[in-house]
């Protein structure tokens, strides 16, 4: 009788330690989640064909356009921070700029990062780039990161991300292979003719049809009223490929030096692109802002908190278990 008697009051003491557990949990998260935040953006914008950022707009680039559109589907200007020109592109101003997006982008913001500079010349030559910067990329805490980089090569500072493709999601994209080279339009003092089947632009090709491409709804293919990464490439390539192949005709002299280098010029540009998104996200901020769910805006200490705070309780429940226990079994006789 007292031995059923105390497997009684064990499970009702276990069922106390549990419920205990579960209160402290529920407690603490539901105070800790109290506040919630919406999708944030960021864009860091690497401009290397724009004297300084002092007075991001005075002067035009790609980057520019790029940041103009982006505004167009909703961005805000606070969500950009820019690096132009020689003298700002450094490699410990490239990490600082990452290490800001590491340390306050969480896992359903959005974070795009867009460099428009030369391949060789800057991104291998001056900043290293494949030595370090993919995997400080993959340490940005979000499911939604985006690449673009337009530049000569631009493929041979997207591919290292093949190793990530399996393991981690973004999207990623250079605007030619690795071998190819990028072309870009300047303004002309001699005031030629424009014979080109476009509009008049100034920049490098790709990137200014990337941008145009956001914000054109001919190019929102599934008519859900916002233009994903994806139908951005489908609309843009096709343009991007006429304008190469003008600029061939125009300048055979480029064209011939192009085709000696690499061995072709026929479907050109072949960009080269990594997507290891779940699903085709748009980074227009009114699709964000419905179909990401908001997370719960904890700062890291109260991330911590919310989970050591409850093991401890869990622990210190544990150890007064353990004692009433101990105790009850002292007190129920032995028959042998």
């Amino acid at each position: 009788m007292r031995l059923n008697s105390y497997k009684s009051k064990t499970v009702m003491i276990l069922l106390l330690f549990l419920t205990s557990i579960l209160f402290v949990f529920e407690n603490t998260t539901n105070s800790q989640c109290a506040a919630t935040k919406d999708v944030r953006t960021y864009a860091l914008l690497v401009d290397q064909f724009a004297p300084n950022s002092n007075n991001p707009g005075e002067y035009f680039c790609n980057a520019i356009e790029l940041r103009d559109s982006l505004m167009a589907i909703g961005w805000q200007e606070s969500s950009f921070e820019y690096l132009f020109g020689n003298n700002e592109i450094t490699t410990a101003n490239v990490k600082s700029k990452m290490a800001f997006l590491e340390q306050n982008a969480d896992e359903n913001d959005v974070v795009l990062i867009f460099f428009a500079t030369h391949g060789h010349g800057c991104l291998r030559d001056m900043l290293h780039f494949n030595n370090w910067f993919h995997s400080e990329f993959i340490e940005i805490p979000t499911d939604y990161k985006y690449l673009l980089i337009d530049a000569c090569h631009a493929g041979e500072f997207i591919e290292p991300l093949i190793a990530y493709e399996n393991s981690d999601s973004f999207y990623a994209m250079g605007s030619v292979a690795s071998i190819e080279y990028g072309i870009a339009f300047v303004p002309d003092d001699g005031g030629d003719e424009w014979v080109y089947s476009e509009e008049e632009f100034f920049g490098i090709i790709s990137a200014h049809f990337w941008s145009n491409a956001l914000t054109n709804s001919s190019a929102d293919t599934n008519l859900d009223t916002f233009v994903d990464m994806g139908e951005m490439y489908d609309f843009s390539l096709p343009i991007i490929k006429k304008i190469y192949s003008e600029v061939f005709v125009e300048e055979p002299e480029l064209a011939e030096w192009i085709e000696n280098n690499i061995g072709y010029i026929d479907d050109y540009p072949r960009p080269v692109v990594i997507n290891s998104l779940s699903e085709d996200i748009s980074i227009y901020t009114d699709y964000l802002n419905t179909n990401i769910d908001t997370l719960p805006l904890l700062t890291v200490p109260q991330k911590y908190g919310l989970i050591f705070g409850s093991i401890g309780a869990a622990v210190i429940i544990s150890v007064i278990v353990i004692f009433l226990v101990l105790r009850q079994r002292r007190k129920i006789p032995v028959h042998v």
